[in-house]
């Protein structure tokens, strides 16, 4: 299939499913899917990648349709033995650690709500060198995912990364004696999702990867025992909450649902008022962005008015250039080109509007502000 994308599909198809209210509405939007040649080609390629797929597609751990499935014995027995596992890898640890995801959310209520298809787990950039101390020394590494020539791979981290603020994929495996990932071992603690924040000079939590500043009274973990005695750290529930916000998949919405009996009212309006700063700054970024675009045409626009040309020299700028695959940003060059070309003697200010009409800042975390006043209503 010529110029097909794969993921952008999976991600289009997900969001279609996860929009639809209606239970039996969902499973007929799957079904018919299910039926294309766009479907059958995601899948396939899907397949070809060289790092474990744990079913991100519509969920894996719910059903077609956004439904919880009950856990079955092996799967309440490998959540115990892992959630353990890690008990045991980090008794002692001398740095901040502490349980990510909805795996949270089934120890809050001491209850497996549905399978959980991995673990993921929040260190701070500071703690870096120990991390990597106290993995080598029980036989794990952090691996860096990435994708090259269409395929997903790994490779070793290096301190250096880790250590340095930035937006890595990471994953924490089990490794043999010769360094290489052990893909079948026995040991339930294996590709583990790592995620690492850094600290403002308050001491305050920087997200990775949204760049807001969380107040550090949200971060100190909460202690669970676990049935081999020993304790595992969990995040706040407005942590959880926060991280389920920003993820689009179809069963975040419902795991919001099972957290909100652990919810305060402060975190609802810690929440909000996080949002309302994103917004506030993504809004500031766009603009400025914006602006940058202006200073880069508006010498040529005194000597044509043709879009080709005005598509090649917005390309020239560094972030866009950067995401010229994006559909997203390739959509955006064009149509603004277009504008420009056919509307002569344009000032700054027409540019920014068109441009805020065309690339909606703030509307993705307008609709996040919105799923937070219905969970705290519901």
């Amino acid at each position: 299939m010529e110029n097909f994308e794969p993921q952008k599909y999976r991600d289009d198809l997900s969001k279609e499913i996860r929009q639809e209210p209606d239970k039996e509405k969902r499973r007929e939007i799957l079904t018919t899917a299910k039926s294309t040649e766009e479907y059958q080609e995601a899948k396939r390629l899907r397949k070809r990648e060289e790092r474990p797929f744990w079913g991100e597609f519509l969920g894996g751990d719910v059903d077609e349709v956004g439904e919880y499935t009950e856990p079955t014995p092996d799967q309440r027995e490998k959540f115990q033995k892992r959630n353990e596992r890690m008990s045991e890898i980090f008794e002692g640890a001398d740095f901040q650690w502490y349980l990510d995801g909805a795996v949270n959310i089934s120890l809050y209520r001491d209850n497996q709500m549905r399978d959980h298809k991995d673990l993921d787990m929040s260190v701070f950039n500071e703690d870096s060198t120990k991390l990597v101390e106290l993995l080598s020394r029980q036989g794990f590494g952090i691996f860096v995912n990435y994708e090259e020539n269409g395929k997903g791979l790994m490779r070793r981290a290096t301190i250096e990364e880790l250590s340095t603020i930035g937006k890595l994929d990471l994953s924490i495996c089990k490794i043999g004696a010769d360094g290489k990932i052990e893909r079948e071992t026995p040991d339930p603690f294996n590709f583990v999702d790592l995620h690492i924040h850094s600290k403002d000079a308050e001491g305050n939590t920087v997200i990775n990867y949204s760049g807001a500043t969380l107040p550090k009274e949200y971060f100190s973990p909460v202690k669970k025992e676990l049935p081999n005695g020993k304790e595992i750290n969990l995040s706040q529930p407005a942590i959880v909450a926060y991280h389920k916000l920003h993820s689009n998949r179809p069963y975040d919405a419902t795991d919001l649902q099972r957290l909100k009996p652990n919810l305060r009212e402060r975190d609802f309006v810690m929440l909000r008022e996080e949002l309302e700063k994103e917004l506030e700054e993504t809004e500031r970024i766009v603009k400025e962005k914006v602006q940058e675009a202006w200073d880069l045409i508006s010498p040529i626009l005194e000597m044509t008015h043709d879009q080709t040309a005005i598509s090649e020299k917005l390309y020239t700028h560094p972030d866009i250039e950067k995401r010229r695959s994006d559909p997203k940003v390739s959509e955006y060059i064009s149509l603004i080109s277009q504008y420009v070309s056919e509307n002569q003697g344009i000032s700054f200010d027409d540019f920014l509007k068109k441009s805020l009409s065309l690339l909606k800042p703030r509307e993705h975390i307008e609709q996040k502000l919105k799923i937070l006043d219905q969970l705290e209503s519901s």
